[in-house]
């Protein structure tokens, strides 16, 4: 790959594989999208420093608008969304550089209205940090619905499937 490719970490992350993702695997590593404890947000941040990075790492705090328990995120409404902002954003975390909010909504029509909520947990977040709501980028929308998402204020799309093909899950 080009030197210059900007590498995101999409999907669960476990606290115990940071290091490896930032001082093991050699890419340059632009963006993880999946950050969803303060716990993953603090071992980022170490493995930062561990790495000698001279740039911030660029996070997307995982928010699970859908509810399901089969996804990974903090629930949208409550201190915890505000909580995890706070901790990235401050001092506890100044390897890391909050960059927006992720999800990963439930498939087909429920989906668009996972990104209403993951655009009201931005407007959140942005007031309790005292920041501009377009300060935080929002990561939502995959192939099937990209158009809405953008419509919706999505700054990134995850379009594998409409670039590689429909997965086998029976691999």
């Amino acid at each position: 790959m080009p030197a210059d490719v900007r590498w995101h970490f999409i999907g669960h992350l476990q606290s115990n594989k940071a290091r490896a993702l930032v001082v093991d695997v050699g890419a340059p590593l632009f963006m993880v999208e999946s950050v969803d404890s303060l716990k993953l947000a603090t071992t980022l941040d170490k493995a930062c420093e561990a790495a000698g990075r001279a740039d911030a790492l660029r996070v997307m705090l995982q928010v699970n608008t859908s509810g399901e328990a089969s996804k990974s995120g903090v629930a949208p409404d409550g201190d915890e969304l505000v909580t995890l902002c706070r901790h990235v954003h401050g001092p506890a975390c100044a390897r890391l550089a909050l960059a927006g909010l992720m999800t990963i909504g439930a498939p087909g029509a429920a989906g668009r209205a996972c990104f209403d909520v993951l655009v009201a947990c931005r407007a959140r977040a942005a007031e309790a940090l005292g920041v501009p709501g377009d300060a935080l980028e929002l990561s939502m929308g995959m192939s099937a619905d990209y158009e809405a998402a953008i419509a919706h204020g999505s700054t990134n799309v995850r379009v594998g499937s409409s670039l590689f093909g429909a997965r086998d899950y029976k691999k």
